[in-house]
């Protein structure tokens, strides 16, 4: 690219034998060469999940938020390998599987709390969290209040057991 860029230079300075088709043939051989490096060399972009993965995902990831469920089951399930399915998941929901995840099982958290009456530790186990202390970590730094503040700030009269 160095010796293209000489050679219009050349073309350019010599007054007596200036050539301007050289010249613009040099430069532009000399950008083709430049554009081909960028290129090769630029990451390509990811596209996100298609619908009918969107619609795996949920149902999959959303059916059991007490169990666990491994990326690779959620991959396969999409027919992609695990780290495009990663990617392409993040391009879609905007975070990690793992990451939305827990925020579905904060979500159905919130909805029981405000809707049973059922204990911590049963809605701590029925969301996914390993112990009720887990929860409350987790919950308090989701939502800033302990899941307890979070229920008595809600309560209402039509709370099912």
């Amino acid at each position: 690219m160095q010796q293209l860029l000489d050679h219009a230079l050349r073309q350019i300075t010599d007054v007596d034998k200036v050539d301007r088709v050289a010249c613009a043939r040099y430069l532009a051989q000399a950008l083709q060469i430049h554009q081909e490096r960028i290129s090769a060399h630029a990451p390509r972009p990811h596209s996100g999940l298609a619908p009918w993965q969107i619609r795996t995902v949920k149902e999959i990831a959303l059916a059991r938020l007490d169990l666990g469920l491994a990326i690779s089951d959620l991959a396969a399930a999409c027919r992609l390998s695990r780290s495009y399915f990663s990617r392409a998941f993040k391009v879609t929901f905007g975070e990690s599987p793992h990451r939305w995840r827990h925020g579905k099982r904060i979500e159905e958290a919130c909805q029981q709390l405000c809707s049973t009456r059922r204990s911590l530790a049963d809605i701590a186990m029925a969301c996914g969290f390993n112990d009720q202390a887990h929860f409350t970590r987790s919950f308090k730094a989701a939502i800033g209040m302990t899941p307890h503040s979070y229920r008595k700030s809600r309560s209402a009269g039509n709370v099912r057991d």
